[in-house]
């Protein structure tokens, strides 16, 4: 099956946000007096921010509500504090993509408000065909839901579609969505990526067109 559409995550996979993201979380459960270790964290990736919630606190809707606009107010105020960069060559498998003449959505666990506000910060929302957060599914990762919402969205098959992602969660996302994955090294180390198609340590180390031809003779 040829690949016609490549899906990034964007927490870790576009945009390291990784460590300021943690301190985050941390900050807001510490005030709720409940542990959060950076274990726990990345075990998490790429769910919903009231599904982790949700799994630490057994409180109302509203309260949940509030306590996650609170950890994004220590988002955004670390970043304010440390700034942020995007994932090292990230832009350039973005350009690689347009020359290969593939479709680009953006499918994250993010809400609106934090890609809005992230998005302000770099140039490259242009690339993205469709974006997809978690204002517009129901489940998080590792439910296949937004990856499924994003092929849609792009008017493409799930099978023709390309996953990248760093988490665990991500990968087995696009697994049950039926879609290739190349996992990056971003935040999690190979053996907790190994079910993607192709793990890579770096941006500059990846060939687009090498894997998608290996796809097609391998189908």
């Amino acid at each position: 099956m040829k690949i016609k559409a490549v899906i990034f995550d964007m927490d870790g996979t576009v945009v390291d946000t990784t460590q300021l993201e943690y301190i985050a979380w941390k900050r807001m459960f510490d005030e709720q007096n409940v542990d959060f270790s950076y274990d726990e964290y990345i075990q998490v990736l790429g769910a919903k921010g009231a599904e982790i919630v949700k799994g630490k606190l057994h409180k109302e809707e509203s309260f949940i509500e509030d306590l996650l606009e609170k950890k994004e107010e220590y988002f955004k105020e670390l970043v304010q504090q440390k700034g942020l960069e995007l994932i090292p060559d990230v832009e350039k498998v973005l350009l690689e993509s347009r020359k290969l003449q593939l479709k680009l959505a953006l499918a994250t666990g993010a809400s609106q408000e934090k890609l809005d506000f992230i998005m302000e910060k770099f140039n490259i929302l242009h690339y993205f065909d469709a974006v997809v957060t978690a204002d517009n599914v129901k489940n998080g990762k590792p439910d296949p839901e937004v990856f499924l919402r994003a092929s849609e969205k792009l008017q493409v098959a799930p099978e023709e579609c390309l996953a990248l992602e760093d988490a665990s969660n991500g990968v087995e996302a696009a697994q049950k969505a039926n879609m290739a994955c190349i996992a990056i090294t971003s935040t999690r180390g190979r053996d907790q990526l190994e079910k993607a198609d192709l793990i890579i340590d770096r941006y500059q180390d990846l060939s687009l067109k090498e894997f998608l031809l290996q796809q097609v003779m391998e189908k």
